[in-house]
């Protein structure tokens, strides 16, 4: 993956204070050429003490303003775009509040944004007629479903029709019961729709932590009106999407696959749009290579080297029936060196395999030769079959989410996880009657990486994957000259000495180019 990580001349600091949890900014280009750049001081992740402060920038972000406070509420998640006639207008949850620039950001008009019962509000886009478009999520009660772990969410967009200060829901976007969807961000999409009204793209964080993508739906009618929600390829929270001056769609997001980050992709909405791909880690290259033999997963214990592919997880598990089968070779493997999970763990070694389930026993194999391991999931059961033969199903509770996730390799990112194995080939069906959805993946080691299309196409700008979750990646981006983007996000920065998980995060800049994500555009 083409990396900006240590790449220390593309970044700048836009604010770092120490005591001061500094979060969840965004950008825009103003009609001046400055960039303004607002975002929140808070305590910690999640605060008690919030604050929304404004930066701006002439030298195109290499250096800022002192900080502007527009308002004193508990500022939260602040979206900024660019409207008509130059006007520069920021969303905001608290109040929950609008606010107008006539001045290219250096002052603020605030009003109350009457209506607007959703929160993580999306930035506001303008509608034909003179209408302010945007979207929002909430909780539906606060009974924690166990799927999700959480109470219910629905994602819901909103029109107003007089600048803001009134709010009035038009659509309900998506709501469904084994997904988190929320924090979506709205683009418009080429051509008219029905009655000549805009077609749009919501493109939707899932917020279950199982490896499920974002979400997508399409409204035809300027959004009165939404497809069904389907997956995307990419993995990750708070997406901006929009679209370059080159006619490309570029979106970047916090990725929450197995190498978090502060990411970007940019290519066409057919791609986005054409289902999960796999995500991978492989922090050291030299920990994994393509061998006629298979693919040479070769790591030393530790946090440093370890190598695992999420792949598509089940949604629904009281529904699905999945079936995961590979072909490997284990040379060596500490207790997490080398797994499987569907369902449940099943660790990987030499001379057996061991599912992680109350009173199993390991299941002995021939050392030293290939085998072929299946594992097939209905009705709260995984069977497990070795080079053909049943050896027996192993309970799995569907309504627990930590029974969705899927994927293959290290059974741990932090230690106890040395291996050596050749992975041969690898496959996964998912069926889902009640999500109308099936879902087919098949990989042979002379394709190479298993994520090879992620690892081509996305572009990491700052790595953080030791941080927790929340420290990292909320972002938005500006196109400051043709192919020239300026990214905003926060970071946690969890291999500083005085990090402290929920408690650090720095608002950081990152400069990137259209030819930083290969040849492949």
């Amino acid at each position: 993956m083409p990396s900006l990580d240590a790449a220390w001349e593309r970044h700048v600091v836009i604010d770092r204070r120490a005591g001061e949890y500094l979060c969840f900014p965004d950008v825009c280009l103003a009609e001046d050429g400055a960039l303004v750049c607002v975002y929140n001081e808070f305590d910690q992740h999640v605060g008690t003490r919030r604050k929304m402060l404004i930066r701006r920038s002439v030298d195109q972000g290499r250096t800022w303003s002192e900080a502007l406070a527009p308002m004193d509420e508990q500022s939260h998640c602040p979206r900024i775009s660019k409207l008509s006639r130059g006007l520069l207008c920021i969303i905001d949850d608290a109040g929950p509040s609008i606010l107008v620039s006539q001045d290219n950001g250096r002052s603020w008009r605030r009003e109350q944004a009457r209506g607007l019962e959703h929160g993580l509000l999306d930035r506001v886009r303008e509608l034909p007629g003179g209408r302010l478009f945007t979207v929002g999520h909430g909780h539906r009660g606060t009974e924690p479903w166990p799927k999700i772990r959480q109470a219910p969410t629905e994602q819901v967009a909103y029109v107003s029709q007089d600048g803001g200060c009134e709010w009035t829901p038009s659509a309900l976007i998506a709501r469904e019961p084994c997904l988190v969807l929320c924090e979506a961000s709205v683009i418009a999409l080429p051509g008219a729709g029905l009655g000549g009204e805009p077609r749009l793209l919501a493109l939707m964080r899932e917020n279950s932590f199982v490896g499920e993508p974002m979400y997508y739906s399409i409204s035809e009618d300027g959004g009165r009106t939404w497809s069904a929600h389907a997956p995307t390829a990419l993995v990750g929270h708070r997406p901006t999407l929009g679209w370059t001056r080159s006619g490309r769609l570029l979106v970047t997001y916090r990725d929450v696959g197995p190498d978090p980050g502060a990411k970007a992709w940019i290519g066409g909405v057919d791609e986005l749009c054409s289902d999960f791909a796999v995500h991978g880690l492989h922090p050291t290259r030299s920990s994994v290579a393509s061998t006629p033999q298979g693919l040479l997963v070769q790591s030393a214990a530790g946090p440093e080297e370890p190598v695992r592919f999420l792949l598509r997880p089940i949604t629904d598990a009281e529904d699905a029936h999945a079936d995961f089968e590979a072909e490997v070779l284990v040379r060596h493997a500490d207790e997490h060196g080398c797994g499987i999970r569907l369902g449940v763990w099943w660790r990987l070694y030499p001379d057996c395999i061991v599912p992680d389930a109350e009173g199993a026993g390991a299941i002995s194999w021939e050392p030293g030769r290939t085998h072929r391991v299946r594992m097939v999931y209905e009705a709260g059961a995984c069977r497990l079959f070795v080079d053909g033969e049943d050896c027996g199903a192993y309970p799995v509770d569907p309504l627990d989410g930590d029974s969705r996730p899927i994927l293959f390799g290290a059974a741990s990112r932090k230690g106890e996880n040395g291996c050596e194995a050749f992975w041969l080939s690898a496959s996964l069906d998912i069926r889902e009657p009640s999500l109308g959805r099936e879902y087919c993946w098949r990989w042979d080691h002379a394709q190479g990486l298993p994520d090879a299309w992620i690892d081509r196409r996305v572009l990491e700008l700052k790595n953080d994957r030791d941080a927790s979750f929340g420290d990292f990646g909320y972002s938005g981006w500006a196109e400051c000259a043709d192919g020239e983007f300026f990214c905003v996000h926060h970071h946690g920065g969890s291999r500083e000495p005085d990090y402290v998980p929920g408690r650090s995060a720095h608002v950081l800049g990152t400069r990137f180019f259209e030819n930083d994500f290969g040849a492949h555009l």
